[in-house]
Order: C-alpha cells, then structure tokens, then sequence
C-alpha cells in the first residue's frame, strides 16, 4: 500500500507492506491519504526507491515475508521510517525483537490503535521534513565518506552534523586509511564555506616559504597571487609539521577570528587538522607544541575503525563491487556467503583503504558472477604485533558469528549452546557490533 497525502506533497508518503483493507487504511484516506495495496517485495522495492523519504508500516503478523529479506530492504533502505505490525505473541521471537530494535521508530500489536498509528506516521513524516534540511544532507553530501548503518557511524554522523554548522577547529583523529580526507570535505560542504574551496595540504611534505602555507602570513607581507583566500585548509597528518611552523600555525589562530591584531590583517580560513597518532603523547615527548594542541583540539572526531563498524564492511564491500562493475564493465556483483564471512572476521589494518584495493582487484580478475573466498589475497595469519586484547576480542567474535551461523541467526539458541544467558549474548553481540549481521547469516531462513 502507498499512501500520498495531499496537503504534502513533496513529504507527505506512506508504503506498507502486505497489509490488507483495515480501518486504520480507512482513517488514513480520511485524514487526506491516498492508498495503494501491494503485497509483492519486487514492487515494494520500486515503491520505496520513487517514494522515499516516506514511512513505510510493514505488516509481520502474518508471517507473509521472509524476515532476513524485509531486514535488507530496512538496511539498504534510505530516508525511510519503518513501523512494524506483529502479534503480541511475536514479542517472545528474537529475530522479531531484533528486527524492531534495529530497524524500527515504533511497532504496533493487533488490534491496531487507528489514531494512535496516524499520529505516529504523521509525527514521522515531520521529522522527514527535518531531516531533508539537515542530517539527511549529510549522506548527500558526504558520498561514501559517512556510508553505513553501525551505531560508531551514525555517531560520526551526527558529531560532522553539529560540527559542521559551527566554524570552530576540528581535529581528526583515526588510523590510517579510515577517511579522515573524506570526513574533513562533508564538514567543508554542509558548512558556510561551502561555496569557497577546500585545500589539502599533507604537512610531511612542507617547508618554510611553501606558498601553500602562505595564508599564515599578514595579507599585507604577501602577494596575493596563487595564495589561499578563504575557505578551509585540511592539514593532514599535522604532527609532522614542523617547530617553525607549528608557530606560525599557532600565531594564526590566536589572531581574533583570525582577523586583525596590530593593523594585521589576516585570511578568513577555517583550519580542520587529521591526525593517525595520538598528539596528547606527541605533546608529552615534546614533539608537538602543547598550546597548539589546544588550540586546533577544539572539537574533536575520532574516525572508527573499519574493524568497528561491523555490518558496514559488508554494505562497503558490495556498494564498491557495484561502483567497480560500472567502472570497468566487469560481471562480479554479489559475494558469496564465505566471502561475506571472510570481510567480516579480517581485522583489516588498512581500514576502508585496503577494503577498497582488495574489492578493486577481485573485481578485476574475477570472470564470474560471484565473488569467492578464493578470490581474495588476504593474509593467512594474523599479524604478530597484535596485542593480546586484539588477538582475544577477534577470537571472541569469531565465535560469536560461528556459533549465529549454527543457529541461523537465532540468538536465544546459540546463547544457550555457549552456556551464557541471553543478556550476556546481547552484551557481547552489542561489543561485537555483530547485531546487524545477523540477516547476513540466516540467508536462507525463509523463502523470499
């Protein structure tokens, strides 16, 4: 069923899902709703990709979908509030538990509550229209660099939401390969700087007398050709800047808004630094200037790990397979269940980097349809300079996933299996971020 509501045009949508003609339908063409039944998911995809940002009010109660299927359409899904409708009974089944924990702002039992289901789906669609001006740009602009859908980047995203409408400075801290370029340009591109350019400038390669530097120095000591004006200046890895010119960085930013002192007027830059060490201790060491520290640690973003953002590596994997195929008409598309598994337990030290280089190259040499274990040339062992807590949560979440592939998903079984109770099996499934991966072991749990 879509349900279209005059009044808004442009926001005011509604999809369900397997729903049949029932008197909360009738309240809502009531209240200015136009409906339309669909009980079909091949449909339903096409309904939600022109509809969305829509609600869509998914009926479960009946045991009509697969639930592993309705659990990937919710996670791929973009711009979508989902409502769940079960039986009361249904609350006992884990997979249903999990799925509204995970995917859904509210669910409903049978027999349904007409004005209370219409309050929430308009309340909804409210924040939709919220959304369209603001959090929801951030996955417009960012591309790929905020993609996902694991608690540690829904937190980056909404740290670059509030950080981005302020002008203070942000330092980006985070392991080589995690994208702290990308984070710094979707900060750039929400904010008032938008429309002025965004410089890179990597620090282990600067002197003294760099003109890419220049906009350190007063405006009146300086030609104004091939200099940054405005906008905002990324310093990456700025722990290899130099004693010189860590001073000057830090005489810019004691200017007042970096505007005049002593008749010196300055550029109006904003400066956003990244980081792969930890500059407190580079600080200590007298390494990096303490006051400077202070100064561009203002508002700091700590980019997770890939190894952190759990089902993320899979929606990665698959998205750059895709982009890849386009790119170079190659036939791989999907990944077999032993390749998914592969992603999912590798610690991936080069973060999205290596992910990105390892999916370009099973794309290239790759004739089939599918993606292998085989096809992939990842290390065989586990490097020794792991420290033990590493080594031990690595091998803690491999049995974890094992033992949801046993039992297809089911967490009150396999919690039992390993002798734990099912809160100690949430707790470790939460540390893991091995929640969302469950549709990914239970492909086969019921016929699409």
């Amino acid at each position: 069923m879509v349900a279209v509501n005059d009044k808004k045009k442009s926001n005011g949508r509604l999809v369900a899902m397997g729903c049949t003609y029932e008197p909360w339908i009738a309240l809502l063409e009531q209240a200015g709703w136009k409906t339309h039944c669909c009980y079909d998911l091949r449909t339903a995809d096409a309904i939600l990709e022109e509809y969305s940002p829509c609600v869509c009010i998914v009926d479960l109660s009946n045991n009509d979908f697969s639930l592993n299927s309705i659990s990937q359409r919710a996670n791929k899904t973009k711009h979508v509030k989902w409502i769940a409708i079960i039986k009361k009974e249904q609350l006992r089944i884990d997979s249903i538990c999990q799925f509204i924990n995970n995917f859904c702002i509210d669910f409903f039992s049978t027999p349904i509550p007409s004005s209370q289901l219409l309050d929430t789906a308009g309340h909804q669609l409210g924040m939709l229209e919220i959304e369209s001006t603001s959090s929801v740009e951030v996955n417009h602009q960012c591309e790929i660099g905020l993609f996902g859908e694991s608690k540690s980047i829904k937190h980056l995203r909404d740290m670059v939401k509030r950080v981005s409408i302020t002008d203070v400075n942000v330092l980006l801290s985070g392991e080589q390969g995690v994208g702290k370029e990308l984070i710094a340009k979707t900060i750039h591109n929400l904010s008032k700087r938008r429309n002025d350019d965004i410089t890179v400038i990597n620090c282990s390669s600067l002197s003294e007398g760099d003109h890419r530097v220049r906009f350190l120095e007063p405006i009146q000591d300086i030609d104004y050709s091939d200099v940054i004006k405005n906008g905002t200046v990324l310093l990456n890895s700025v722990e290899e800047l130099s004693k010189p010119l860590q001073l000057k960085l830090l005489n810019y930013l004691q200017q007042p808004e970096n505007g005049k002192l002593n008749d010196q007027e300055y550029f109006d830059v904003r400066v956003i630094t990244s980081s792969s060490i930890n500059l407190e201790h580079a600080v200590k060491n007298e390494i990096f200037n303490e006051e400077l520290y202070y100064r561009l640690n203002v508002f700091n973003v700590a980019v997770p790990t890939l190894r952190e953002r759990g089902a993320d590596i899979i929606l990665l994997a698959e998205h750059y397979l895709q982009q890849f195929a386009k790119e170079y008409s190659t036939r791989a598309m999907h990944y077999s269940e032993d390749a998914k598994q592969l992603l999912l337990r590798y610690n991936w030290p080069g973060n999205v980097r290596e992910l990105i280089n390892q999916v370009k190259r099973v794309s290239l040499l790759n004739d089939g349809n599918e993606v292998s274990l085989e096809h992939f040339d990842l290390p065989k062992k586990s490097s020794n300079k792991q420290s033990l807590r590493t080594i031990k949560d690595e091998a803690e979440k491999g049995v974890l996933v094992t033992m949801l592939e046993t039992h297809k998903g089911q967490v009150a079984s396999a919690a039992k299996d390993l002798g734990v109770s099912r809160a100690t099996m949430y707790r470790l499934l939460n540390k893991h971020n091995i929640i969302p991966d469950v549709r990914y072991y239970n492909s086969n749990y019921m016929a699409e």
